[in-house]
């Protein structure tokens, strides 16, 4: 459990079917709530890391 601004926050990890579910609940077309489904589960399988960051490859930002 994580203390957000002085409250406790509880994480649970829940399936892709009960993501899908929850989609629905909130209105959102069957094949919307898939694609979301999906895309959680393309992003939690690695998706995103394509490439190692390393110092050679990673610069700095003029973002504050």
């Amino acid at each position: 459990m994580s203390d957000v601004l002085g409250k406790p926050v509880r994480h649970q990890q829940i399936s892709y079917e009960d993501h899908k579910a929850g989609f629905l609940g909130f209105g959102m077309s069957d094949a919307v709530a898939k694609g979301m489904a999906d895309m959680y589960a393309a992003k939690n399988a690695g998706i995103d890391k394509v490439e190692t960051r390393t110092s050679e490859n990673t610069t700095v930002t003029g973002f504050r």
